[in-house]
């Protein structure tokens, strides 16, 4: 039995040997995996997320998708002859189960006009597939004079760890 038991372990530990220098080379590439190689985790919300925004005016559905890299973009729906929005930004690890995102958004008309800018950061509480944020933001007008600011809220689930745009 100690024969056996001692040939599992020794195959166990050169199979560990054998993987942990693939796993540390492939992980390396985002700062969420490079703590996580360093012992540390960090909050990653790699993927595409839907939820619902809550603003004191009333709420908007969103999606978003955030990259390994630090990229998050917004997945609005095709601009329609009224128009659309467009938006991006950064986000970034803050501990083991929070993170913060800062977005840039463009709104335009039916003729691609910039008709006004919406900016927000927003501090993240991630749990599995779902989280939730509080932040603030400004709305700005075409020339980029601030508008109106406010204070929101989201609550977003994971739709897929695929990441899209």
């Amino acid at each position: 039995m100690s024969r056996k038991l001692g040939a599992l372990t020794t195959a166990g530990v050169l199979g560990l040997t054998l993987l942990i220098p693939q796993a540390a080379g492939a992980v390396t590439n985002d700062a969420a995996s490079r703590d996580a190689v360093a012992g540390t985790y960090r909050a990653a919300p790699i993927g595409v997320w839907t939820g619902t925004v809550t603003f004191p005016t009333g709420q908007v559905e969103a999606t978003m998708s955030f990259h390994a890299n630090g990229k998050v973009c917004l997945l609005t729906p095709p601009p329609g002859p009224d128009g659309g929005v467009e938006g991006q930004g950064t986000w970034q690890s803050t501990g083991p189960h929070t993170f913060t995102f800062k977005v840039t958004e463009r709104f335009f008309d039916g003729a691609g006009t910039t008709t006004g800018y919406l900016r927000a950061t927003h501090n993240a509480t991630l749990r599995g597939n779902v989280f939730t944020t509080v932040g603030d933001g400004a709305f700005y007008d075409a020339d980029w004079k601030e508008q109106n600011t406010f204070t929101a809220t989201s609550n977003m689930r994971r739709k897929t760890r695929t990441v899209s745009c």
